[in-house]
């Protein structure tokens, strides 16, 4: 047998290890979609729900491939008509491809939920995640008096760590369906070539740092939002007047909207996951505001 499946005959109730459990008598790792039962050792499937803090994650690795996908479209906009008044047709045009690439990215949400278990449903069985350790259970092996190991390594927070798998390579093959129905426009291209980069590079850096991932993202999306905010407003704004000015471009606001949605997300996580007041939801455009207030403190000096 595979290594990571290797049994260790031992009676019912002396099965070490924080993740080792007896099934079909023997110490072992648990099957998938099941987890061990601390009080009996013994190997029990999952029939939970995600919580809402486990969903909240889900939906962030959904907006991180969204954000990517709108930040370079933006990019490479930008790039292409830089000092070039843009025609209606373009703008419309840039419009639909932001609006494509959040299809491709919701219909590979919805089909890695109908995929999962329960298969066909748009809801899932879960495994909750307990403890920081849940993520690595490869590193949580017992040995028997140092001389025999019990590899009991498995997916304990299943879905949670292999749904997101399902979710990234959905999006490479959505993204090639899709955008093969569409004429592309002029920076579209780079944005597929990117993407070929982007997704693989999220499957490892996932796979490394899933469990830090989990309990830091709410804190991720509030200091994004941040430094997205800061980094547009500076970009834009130098004074007063430039503020109607640039409401009236649709680029601005819908990235002044994006960037509450991101911090407003965050703080619905944070509140969520340490039960909260939800009236913290109203400190959403605090980071606009105080911008706009400390405006005429934050303008560069004009350089001789």
């Amino acid at each position: 047998k595979q290594w990571y499946q290797r049994r260790v005959a031992i009676t019912a109730g002396e099965c070490p290890g924080r993740y080792c459990g007896i099934y079909e008598g023997s110490c072992t790792a648990c099957p998938r979609g099941q987890r061990v039962n601390l009080t009996n050792n013994l190997c029990e499937p999952c029939t939970g729900s995600p919580s809402a803090y486990e969903w909240f994650y889900l939906g962030f690795m959904v907006l991180v491939v969204i954000y990517f996908n709108m930040e370079l479209l933006t990019r490479l906009h930008d790039k292409t008509y830089t000092d070039v008044e843009l025609t209606r047709s373009q703008l419309k045009g840039t419009i639909k491809w932001i609006f494509v690439t959040i299809f491709e990215v919701l219909i590979s949400a919805v089909a890695t939920l109908l995929l999962a278990d329960p298969k066909g449903y748009l809801r899932l069985t879960a495994c909750n995640v307990d403890s920081f350790l849940d993520w690595y259970s490869i590193f949580q092996n017992p040995s028997i008096r140092f001389t025999e190991t019990i590899y009991c390594n498995s997916e304990v927070v299943y879905p949670l760590f292999s749904i997101i798998f399902t979710f990234l390579g959905l999006c490479l093959i959505s993204m090639l369906l899709v955008r093969s129905w569409f004429r592309p426009a002029p920076f579209t291209t780079y944005s597929v070539y990117a993407s070929l980069y982007f997704l693989p590079s999220i499957t490892i850096i996932h796979s490394i740092l899933c469990g830090l991932i989990y309990y830091s993202f709410p804190y991720l999306c509030i200091a994004g939002s941040l430094f997205f905010t800061a980094k547009l407003m500076a970009k834009n704004l130098e004074t007063y007047s430039d503020v109607p000015v640039n409401l009236r471009k649709y680029s601005f606001t819908g990235q002044v909207i994006s960037h509450w949605l991101l911090h407003g997300y965050g703080i619905l996580a944070v509140v969520t996951y340490h039960g909260l007041s939800f009236w913290y939801i109203v400190l959403t455009p605090l980071p606009t505001a105080f911008y706009l207030l400390t405006l005429p403190f934050s303008v560069e000096c004009e350089k001789e």
